[in-house]
């Protein structure tokens, strides 16, 4: 699993956090959001204030096809 996209807002009293994983476009859909689920808990556990996590699936290989535009990277341009 790879990520990228990750944005991070507070509301002042909790955290927002979104986060784009790319799998393989072999794996299942079921196991893709399994590890998402896990990704999603895991950030929630350790962050240092409550926080809303959104993970958006993405497959690893044709990424660029789907996306004719580039979206939101999480890198400075």
């Amino acid at each position: 699993m790879q990520y990228h996209g990750v944005r991070l807002r507070s509301t002042g009293y909790r955290q927002i956090i979104e986060v784009h994983l790319l799998f393989p476009h072999a794996m299942s859909l079921g196991e893709a959001h399994r590890m998402a689920t896990l990704v999603e808990e895991r950030l929630a556990i350790d962050s240092e204030m409550p926080s809303e996590v959104t993970t958006h699936l993405e497959s690893r290989e044709d990424h660029s096809k789907v996306h004719h535009v580039q979206h939101y990277t999480g890198r400075p341009d």
